[in-house]
């Protein structure tokens, strides 16, 4: 049976195995809650304008949280998100778990101890007395007597829920580029809601009302309700506590597995723990992305023996599995509970963190984004080494790379790779995809112009002058870094993305361009270009071409009052064009395209320009300035 098929649960598992839509459930009800601290702290920061701004807002907040389904939702929440959540702390087998898991369960467990009092002398009293529950009356109530504990409960229940937001949604695709703006909000929030309630807090001590005077029943009843309220939710964590520890007695006291870790020896020990929680209570390197809750597939192991015994991927793991492909016996570490001998082999880990034993922390650089590639490689290379002198060749390489560097940092990109006479280049890790298309496509007219101004300062000690190629594609890629001791550590970039650019790179040479864009990037800049020449490239591993925009020369804004601009460019007319390249699927992710034309610079490519055959309709380029050959002393007898 094929492990990415979805199966059933199993009965009789009891809590250990309580089915996935626990997860589910308790993720949205800590939305809803979120969501309703997020509006009264949103609230409270109204206060900075005064208690007056505070009663208004409060007013559309009371709209929807007090509202029949607003009142169902948030109370239901209230009860179903801790009851979940102590349930999924009574399912580890292993209290062994980085700071922030422990940070975040501290913070849920302490959130009762200030909520219950703020809920109950708020909601539940002005419930039963009718008590005034504008902002100006409980303000009065709370400041500044309890100004500090209602401080605190705001700080509590924040960190907690934007922990839990945040590691929930960093292994989804796209937060990268919404975590800067995630992370603003979730500091500005909580800090205008302080100032707000220290500002309404102090104007609405200074107001002239009539003192509240509570009752003997009022009190009775406000301290019986808080009594009652803690003892239920520290009773239920008194219960989880309970069946964990009785659990470990039972487990203890019966026989033990046999769990084999490919390089990383044998273990004997008690059945019932996830094989993540066995990585984690014996130290072993592993990577767990989402804390082990099913949403990512870095703990994902290979189950060499013992696959047959355990149960059946459940809804989310099957799901996951067949997202990322995964091929049998691979199996997610946080999901399995092997109760017979089993032996895996850890597929993602890499080495220990230096913070937590055992536990890899995740690269936050790491993810899959809309960015735009840049590929450049300088022409005729081989011909140019062959008649330099060593020490020639490596100056005016440092000098070319030199120049290229500050054309690519000038617009925000980042280099991610030298090859022998080329490079590769990406943007868009910072801004919009149309930001990095516009920037990619300026760097490249000024690595252009760059390679004309060595061509004047090097023309009269150059056999020939300068030329270059480069290759420009808009797409998904995917980034992070790879590091070893000899190397340290280097940012890549892989995916089609990187391989159509550098085949669109390759192609230049057939149509005789310094640059070819895809059509892709041309549509996301959003810009026209002056002088284009509309191309069809094939690429290895797509069954159809590209359409892509040549330039001879650095790419020039279009004007719409300027005469000399092209109508769109016509690719259904536009030549094919085959790159020569070395036959590469696209979809090894282009790094092996580069190595190979790195490998042996200018003998995979074309001929120099003077001895290129043409096999396509060559773009009109501007006249270049000719290289001034060098002067020689005439032979003695010259004038014979």
């Amino acid at each position: 049976m094929s492990l990415q098929q979805a199966a059933a649960p199993r009965g009789g598992m009891g809590i250990e195995q309580v089915s996935s839509w626990s997860r589910d459930i308790r993720f949205a009800s800590g939305m809803i809650l979120l969501f309703f601290a997020a509006t009264h702290f949103l609230n409270h920061a109204a206060g900075i304008a005064g208690v007056a701004a505070m009663e208004q807002a409060q007013e559309w907040r009371y709209w929807l949280w007090h509202s029949w389904a607003g009142t169902v939702a948030l109370y239901g929440s209230l009860i179903v998100h801790p009851f979940f959540a102590l349930v999924r702390v009574a399912q580890r087998r292993t209290f062994k778990m980085p700071a922030r898991e422990m940070l975040q369960i501290a913070l849920g467990l302490a959130i009762p101890l200030f909520l219950i009092d703020h809920i109950v002398g708020t909601r539940v009293m002005g419930s039963f007395f009718h008590l005034d529950e504008s902002y100006r009356a409980v303000l009065r109530r709370l400041w500044p007597g309890l100004a500090a504990s209602q401080t605190i409960l705001l700080l509590l229940v924040w960190v907690h829920g934007i922990i839990g937001l945040h590691f929930t949604l960093r292994s989804r695709d796209g937060y990268q580029r919404w975590r800067d703006p995630f992370l603003l909000l979730a500091i500005l929030i909580p800090i205008l809601a302080l100032i707000g309630f220290a500002v309404g807090g102090r104007e609405a001590d200074q107001m002239v009302m009539p003192p509240e005077v509570a009752s003997d029943a009022q009190i009775v009843m406000f301290n019986q309700n808080v009594t009652w309220a803690k003892g239920v939710f520290y009773g239920l964590v008194g219960c989880f506590v309970a069946f964990v520890a009785i659990r470990e007695i039972r487990v203890r006291t019966t026989r033990q597995i046999t769990v084999r870790f490919v390089g990383h020896g044998v273990r004997k020990l008690t059945p019932g723990l996830t094989v993540l929680e066995m990585f984690r209570r014996f130290g072993i390197p592993h990577a767990a992305l989402c804390g082990g809750r099913a949403r990512c597939a870095t703990c994902r192991v290979l189950v060499l023996d013992g696959g047959d015994a355990l149960p059946p991927p459940g809804v989310n793991e099957a799901k996951l599995l067949r997202r990322i492909s995964a091929p049998e016996r691979v199996r997610l570490a946080c999901q399995i509970r092997p109760r017979d001998d089993v032996q895996v082999q850890i597929l993602l880990a890499s080495r220990l963190s230096a913070t937590t034993p055992g536990q890899i922390e995740p690269d936050t650089s790491i993810g899959k984004r809309g960015l735009t590639v840049v590929v450049a490689d300088l022409r005729a290379f081989s011909a140019l080494s062959a008649r330099q002198l060593p020490q020639e060749l490596i100056g005016l390489l440092n000098r070319f790379f030199d120049e290229m560097a500050q054309a690519i940092s000038a617009h925000g990109g980042r280099i991610d790779a030298f090859y022998g006479d080329g490079f590769m280049a990406v943007f868009g890790l910072e801004g919009t995809p149309a930001r990095s298309a516009q920037t990619a496509i300026a760097a490249a007219g000024d690595i252009v112009r760059a390679v004309e101004a060595l061509n004047r300062e090097f023309g009269a000690a150059l056999p020939l002058p300068l030329r270059i190629g480069i290759g420009i594609h808009s797409g998904q890629a995917i980034t992070g870094a790879v590091e070893n001791e000899s190397m340290g550590r280097r940012d890549i970039t892989v995916g089609e993305t990187v391989a159509v650019a550098a085949q669109l790179e390759l192609a230049t040479r057939r149509v005789l361009a310094d640059i070819l864009v895809s059509e892709d990037t041309i549509r996301a800049s959003g810009r026209s270009y002056r002088g284009t020449t509309a191309l069809k490239i094939t690429i290895r591993g797509r069954e159809k071409p590209i359409n892509a925009i040549g330039f001879a020369s650095a790419p020039e804004l279009a004007d719409e009052r300027d005469d000399r601009v092209t109508a769109p460019p016509v690719f259904d007319e536009a030549p094919e064009i085959v790159p020569e390249v070395v036959d590469v699927p696209a979809a090894t992710g282009g790094l092996a395209v580069l190595e190979a034309a790195a490998t042996a610079p200018g003998q995979t490519t074309a001929p120099a320009p003077e001895e290129r055959e043409e096999t396509a309709a060559p773009i009109a380029r501007k006249p270049r300035r000719k290289a001034v050959p060098k002067k020689t002393a005439p032979p003695e007898d010259a004038g014979a």
